[in-house]
């Protein structure tokens, strides 16, 4: 009888600790620095320009996805894609079973970046912004635990937009007076829908819940396809809807810069981003790497970011595309060559900016232009 009593009151008290429990964050600990690039990313990333160019031309190591392996998340039946972020895992402790109201804001801004209910004690969140401070929180409805992290500086973000490949923000790098370019503001892509077929505009890679979330998370209200008349056939506006501002400015890349198209279709993407209210803006052409990529390199350049961060953002999309065709020789060199041949000047940067002003830009434009982009 002894014994029974002595079970009855153990068990009784072990119900009220676990009713009483409280909510326990088990990480990331308070001001943890977080990665958001997988190690095979970053390992990539800081290569010498040299070597990167040697291994980019390398047919083997192209096909073997640049030594990228794919992130496997518990739960998710297929890997993840070896050009999406690293994701950051939260594990907290709470009632068993408990439903927990989870989010991630900007310690900065408060802005919510990520809130879900889970019951499995942990979540994986991505996505996020680098060099940047989070608050994460966990409410199990009878208590309450947050704690904050900060994500690491590298750059480029890397960005998942459901459904479409090969997208980083523009922003993250250092550019002029070591100002970071602000992040949130400028995607680059691939395109938010495939190119026109039998007569008929491409089907929407951002249909149904992949749109939303990209709208809910990024917000964008502007929408700059660097497509032809003939891959844009049949669209009279974006994929993501009537809510975004679609600009059609049919683009060359490369070399085509130079030339009249590509000098007008710059002249028209640029006044895009010189209007305050057309941000966020996502910018692309089909597969986000020629024609984007050229576009991305003349607004990185002005606003100062150096000139290896310049080549590093045209390479990360080999992160995506293991063909051996797109490649420094054959392209890249030419976008670099027509700048240096035809406006020379001590650094990349200068000759950009002169291109820019010889469309009959002002000085004061560039500066809107970095007053817009570049933290204080």
């Amino acid at each position: 009888m002894r014994f029974v009593c002595k079970c009855l009151i153990t068990f009784l008290a072990l119900t009220a600790l676990s009713a009483d429990a409280k909510v326990e964050l088990v990480k990331p600990k308070d001001d943890a620095l977080l990665p958001v690039l997988t190690d095979a990313q970053k390992a990539y990333l800081a290569l010498p320009r040299t070597v990167r160019r040697e291994k980019f031309a390398d047919a083997e190591f192209r096909k073997n996805g640049m030594g990228l392996p794919a992130e496997r998340i518990e739960g998710e039946k297929t890997p993840r894609k070896t050009y999406w972020p690293k994701t950051v895992k939260l594990v907290w402790r709470s009632k068993e079973g408990s439903a927990c109201r989870v989010s991630v804001r900007d310690a900065k801004t408060g802005s919510c970046v990520y809130e879900g209910t889970v019951t499995n004690g942990w979540t994986a969140v991505d996505n996020l912004e680098i060099a940047t401070e989070y608050e994460w929180s966990v409410d199990d409805g009878d208590g309450r635990a947050s704690a904050k992290f900060r994500t690491e500086g590298l750059a480029p973000r890397l960005v998942r937009f459901p459904g479409v490949p090969n997208v980083r923000d523009l922003g993250g790098r250092i550019g002029l007076g070591g100002k970071r370019v602000r992040q949130g503001l400028v995607f680059r892509s691939a395109g938010l829908n495939g190119n026109a077929k039998n007569g008929a505009a491409g089907t929407s890679r951002v249909a149904g819940e992949n749109g939303a979330y990209v709208m809910k998370r990024f917000g964008i209200k502007s929408d700059i396809d660097l497509r032809s008349d003939r891959e844009c056939f049949g669209m009279d506006g974006s994929p993501l809807g009537q809510a975004v501002t679609w600009f059609h400015c049919s683009s060359s890349a490369y070399g085509g810069m130079q030339k009249k198209n590509g000098r007008d279709a710059f002249a028209k993407v640029f006044k895009v981003f010189l209007d305050r209210k057309n941000y966020p803006i996502d910018f692309h052409c089909i597969s986000g790497q020629d024609r984007t990529g050229a576009v991305a390199f003349i607004l990185n350049a002005l606003l100062g970011v150096e000139e290896d961060q310049l080549y590093l953002d045209w390479e990360v999309t080999g992160f995506w595309n293991r063909s051996i065709g797109f490649n420094h020789k054959d392209r890249f060199d030419k976008l670099v060559e027509g700048f240096r041949k035809s406006y020379p000047a001590a650094t990349i940067n200068e000759s950009v900016e002169q291109y820019v002003l010889s469309m009959g830009f002002t000085p004061d434009d560039i500066a809107r232009f970095r007053e817009i982009m570049l933290s204080k």
